[in-house]
């Protein structure tokens, strides 16, 4: 599974592993229980090393 880097929003800065199918589109849509929040892929698209390892930088979208 890929790692995502939150970037602002209720994530800052968490680091999980996405389903490769959850990023099919641009947009990545928490709804709960414990966060809610769009982020969306940088652009142009970034990685980040992370102690759990390389992860793509995703961005709070408002």
């Amino acid at each position: 599974m890929p790692l995502i880097l939150h970037w602002g929003g209720p994530r800052h800065r968490e680091v999980d592993d996405v389903p490769a199918e959850q990023l099919a589109s641009s947009l990545l849509v928490y709804d709960g229980p414990r966060w809610f929040g769009v982020y969306q892929r940088a652009d142009p698209v970034q990685h980040r090393t992370t102690p759990q390892g390389s992860a793509e930088v995703w961005l709070a979208r408002e």
